[in-house]
């Protein structure tokens, strides 16, 4: 750890693990060869190394923890082998310069903050075998501008695709079942958005300042529109709520300022405060 003046390190076949933050910081590291006996690489054991360019992960590796290349901001290329089934938290958090990522289909999992800040990253496909989207997956990775869940997703976590600001295109299926508060929030160049009918309430600022948002497909399984869903959403002009909504909250459709007409349906009982100020 810390060995800022180490450049290249070649671990010998007979080391079948690699201990927590062992090259954590080692900013110099530009190069290192794992042999195919390790089996086992531990929680932040490259974050912070920031001349490491390529990464082959390889196939025996079974185990592996989290925050593993977080802060890596010169890394391009990484392999990942079958054999991982978890893209853990941080995974490759603020990974400035990766562009793009191969995901093998044994991932089931993307984590929280796992692509954080990888404001390089302009496309990724997600296998059909991922399950969960964690919290801030996404977050902040500002070039990318398309992404399609597949259908063996059914839950995406709060901010998982915020503040991604070239994002122009998300296809969501109806495998989902759940969507957190602020998942696509200031994702300022999406157009349009068609909610699955799997979802019954719109979450909190779920859609907050997308400023070109114009079209939004409601399905009639909504049955509450939570705070400031579509707050900010200054070009939106005209949306149609469902006769199955009971619910909308506070600033649902605050500083809409585009807003010509809308029509509340008979079903609502509750409209929270602000919700059409501005």
């Amino acid at each position: 750890k810390k060995c800022t003046s180490l450049e290249f390190v070649s671990i010998s076949s007979s080391v079948l693990s690699i201990g927590s933050s062992a090259f954590n910081e080692c900013c110099s590291l530009n190069e290192i060869e794992i042999p195919s006996s390790v089996k086992e690489i531990g929680s932040c054991c490259f974050t912070n190394c920031t001349n490491i360019e390529r990464f082959v992960i390889p196939s025996s590796v079974e185990e592996i923890g989290i925050y593993i290349f977080d802060g890596c901001s010169s890394l391009k290329e990484i392999e990942i082998p079958l054999s991982i089934k978890e893209i853990g938290i941080s995974f490759f958090e603020n990974c400035t310069s990766l562009k793009e990522i191969i995901i093998p289909s044994s991932i089931t999992l993307i984590g929280s903050y796992s692509f954080s800040g990888c404001s390089s990253l302009e496309e990724i496909l997600i296998p059909n075998s991922v399950t969960t989207i964690g919290s801030y997956a996404f977050y902040k990775c500002s070039l990318l501008k398309e992404i399609k869940i597949p259908s063996s997703v059914n839950s995406i976590g709060g901010n998982a695709f915020s503040d991604c600001i070239s994002l122009t295109d998300i296809f969501i299926p109806s495998s989902v079942k759940s969507i957190g508060p602020f998942a696509f929030n200031k994702c300022t160049s999406l157009i349009q958005i068609e909610i699955p009918s799997s979802l019954s309430s719109i979450e909190e600022f779920l859609l907050s300042e997308c400023s070109n948002l114009v079209n939004v497909t409601i399905p009639n399984s909504i049955t509450s529109i939570q705070k400031g869903a579509f707050n900010g959403c200054s070009s939106l002009s005209d949306i149609e709520i469902p006769s199955s909504v009971i619910f909308i909250g506070d600033e649902v459709f605050k500083d809409c300022s585009s807003l010509k007409k809308i029509k509340i349906p008979s079903s609502v009982t509750c409209v929270g405060n602000c919700a059409f100020s501005g």
